[in-house]
């Protein structure tokens, strides 16, 4: 698989039910956990990997543009 490749997968896994039902259940456990003695570094660490889970878009759109823009 290319480069190219898994970026377009990524960015088609962000549009997906599955993916908002994951992000959903992702941001429910870590407000459980917050409530916790989870150490704060770990929670921010998880904030963190959705965050740049949600970057991947921009990286497609950088991407697409980047090579649109070749003659």
């Amino acid at each position: 698989m290319t480069e190219k490749d898994i970026l377009v997968e990524k960015f088609n896994l962000l549009g997906s039910v599955e993916y908002q039902k994951i992000k959903s259940y992702q941001i429910e456990n870590i407000l459980r956990l917050a409530n916790s003695d989870i150490e704060p570094l770990v929670l921010k660490g998880m904030l963190k990997n959705i965050a740049d889970t949600d970057k991947w878009e921009n990286e497609f759109w950088a991407e697409k543009k980047r090579i649109g823009g070749r003659g």
